[in-house]
């Protein structure tokens, strides 16, 4: 596609006046040698039906992706190129399309080029194909190579403005053209060339081809429908992550004031009746601070944040935690352990890993009853070290098991936002997350 504006640099300029030119000189070549005798007065039918199939084709591109669409322009220039004469095929197909893009309001530049385009294409087929009164297997097989000629010339020549545009190599706009629009391009060739077969042989099956436009049109109304999906879906995530941010920094500030002031009336009452109280309200505090931190990683867990890595002994981390988690495991009456079976070092984001350990942790201890142990362990397993943290809690169910580390995934005894919250935060890690009842 080439832009609307007026401005262009020299060697676009060439290419821009130079394409329409190749396409005229090579449709004086193929007038001269192929003439302009219509064998059959019936095809001259075809040169409204071009132009108004042309114009149908600009109006309503199809989808064949989300963001990629297909003219179907293509089928009936190319139709027209091997049934009518030479001299008139090629420029019928090329007046079509200059048509067709002034009726979506395309440039006139634009126009012109891709009119030149399609002229260029559309000679160089109608030389080594073009069908006349009879088809027999040598005009068939001359017919499939032009209408490949014509598609790989009507691409070959569609590249150069993007390449003089953008300053990028031609060969590879090329093949990521040709690898983006190959199955399209052949499918349409091939339709083409049945079309035209079955004109001069069974004219009246010649449309039957066409029969594929309406699960096109469905598979369009489908495309368009999950894009529309896609977007809206977007929409809510990128809400609920602004929620969570909003939420977890509007609640900071106040949230902070309260930890100090416990703080202080902890110090004030040590040894008093209500240190008790006050000590089971900081541990709250020091919790709804850690939901906080979760509730930022859900936020951020779908953006593309690059990772921090290095190298992270585990032994390190799990005692650290162990330490961070003491004062909570001794007012839930719970002994919290850590046992290194062997030494290992992993390389990973030491935060996010650490958090992630954290919340298991911090799960496990709010759940076990009174008395019991957990056990925060580091193993040798097959496929490399293993984080295990072990607890005495009610369990969980067998059915929630394999969606356990979805978000919001737990189990009917638990609260808070589940083992996924800092988990969907590691995703290029490829944590092992394995849980057992």
């Amino acid at each position: 596609m080439v832009a609307a504006s007026t401005t262009f640099a020299r060697p676009l300029k060439v290419a821009l006046v130079g394409v329409p030119g190749l396409g005229l000189a090579l449709a004086v070549a193929a007038a001269v040698l192929g003439g302009f005798t219509v064998v059959d007065g019936w095809r001259l039918l075809l040169i409204p039906g071009c132009f108004a199939a042309v114009a149908l084709a600009e109006r309503f591109p199809v989808k064949i992706g989300p963001q990629q669409k297909i003219n179907l322009g293509a089928l009936p220039c190319l139709v027209v190129v091997l049934l009518l004469p030479s001299g008139i095929g090629p420029m019928t197909a090329a007046l079509s399309v200059l048509v067709g893009n002034r009726f979506v309001h395309r440039s006139w530049t634009e126009s012109v080029f891709n009119a030149g385009n399609v002229l260029a294409a559309g000679a160089i087929a109608s030389l080594i194909g073009a069908i006349g009164a009879t088809a027999d297997v040598t005009r068939d097989v001359r017919a499939t190579l032009a209408a490949f000629a014509y598609v790989a010339a009507n691409l070959g020549l569609a590249v150069i403005p993007p390449s003089l545009l953008t300053g990028k190599p031609y060969l590879l706009l090329l093949r990521k053209a040709a690898v983006a629009t190959w199955p399209a391009s052949l499918t349409l060739a091939a339709c083409a060339v049945t079309m035209a077969v079955l004109f001069v042989e069974a004219p009246l099956a010649a449309a039957l081809p066409l029969v594929v436009l309406p699960m096109i049109y469905r598979m369009n109304r489908a495309i368009e429908a999950q894009a529309r999906a896609n977007e809206q879906l977007e929409g809510v995530l990128a809400a609920q992550r602004r929620f969570l941010t909003d939420v977890s920094h509007q609640v900071a500030t106040p949230l902070a004031t309260i930890m100090t002031n416990l703080s202080i009336l902890r110090r004030a009452n040590r040894g008093g009746p209500v240190e008790e109280a006050v000590a089971d309200s900081v541990a709250s505090a020091e919790r709804m601070k850690r939901m906080l931190g979760r509730l930022r990683s859900l936020a951020h867990a779908d953006e593309d944040v690059p990772l921090r890595r290095e190298l992270v002994d585990l032994a390190e981390l799990t005692a650290d935690v162990v330490r961070a988690y003491t004062a909570q495991a001794s007012t839930s009456g719970v002994d919290l352990v850590s046992v290194v079976a062997a030494p290992a070092r992993v390389n990973a984001d030491k935060d996010l890993l650490r958090e992630a350990v954290a919340n298991l942790v911090d799960n496990a201890v709010r759940v076990s009853p009174r008395g019991a142990e957990v056990k925060l362990s580091v193993e040798r397993g097959l496929a490399g070290p293993v984080i295990a943290v072990a607890d005495h809690g009610p369990g969980i169910e067998e059915d929630r098991l394999p969606r356990l580390f979805e978000r919001f995934q737990r189990s009917d005894s638990g609260s808070g936002l589940g083992p996924a919250a800092p988990v969907r935060a590691l995703p290029a890690q490829r944590l092992g997350q394995r849980a057992r009842a």
